[in-house]
């Protein structure tokens, strides 16, 4: 059994919103969200580490991308497309492993954790970074799996990157 195309199958019964996880996974929630935490830590005194995290974020996608073209592992919707008659298109990017999508906001919600240790931002990060990632899924962009090493490999990569900022700051 697939367990990605079993959960890929019982998602997409819910294609009907796929307007609302379009929006989730969009450029407009995530600068909106980025803009929000960029005044937050302003407001705190804190914006170089924003652009720390901003930078440690491009990095990660830029890693990502790396690891899309080494896997070279297609997306569902071009593999499956058969199971998925509601996908009209599937976008020019053939490879699915990991998602970018899920690596980039667990990336950034964990460096976010790492530095503010607050519980509410934090939910809140995390909780976004759940529905995004859930959005690949819905849209037929990633199976599960992807999205899970996706999360994985965003949260590992927060970590080293906020291990090697606590080493240079201290320096």
């Amino acid at each position: 059994m697939n367990i990605d195309l079993v959960f890929s199958e019982w998602v997409v019964q819910f294609y009907f919103l796929s307007d609302l996880a379009e929006f989730f996974g969009g450029r407009i929630f995530s600068g909106t969200l980025v803009l929000s935490l960029g005044i937050y830590f302003y407001k705190i005194k804190q914006f170089k580490t924003f652009l720390f995290i901003c930078i440690a974020t491009g990095l990660g996608d830029f890693f990502g991308n790396i690891l899309k073209d080494f896997f070279a592992q297609p997306r569902p919707c071009y593999n499956y497309f058969q199971n998925f008659p509601m996908i009209e298109k599937c976008g020019p990017e053939l490879t699915g492993l990991p998602s970018n999508h899920a690596l980039n906001f667990f990336l950034f919600s964990t460096l976010v954790h790492l530095f503010l240790k607050n519980p509410f931002v934090t939910s809140i990060f995390f909780g976004f970074s759940l529905l995004v990632s859930l959005s690949r899924v819905l849209l037929v962009k990633h199976l599960l799996s992807q999205v899970i090493i996706g999360s994985l490999i965003g949260i590992v990569l927060a970590k080293i990157f906020y291990e090697a900022y606590m080493k240079w700051k201290k320096s």
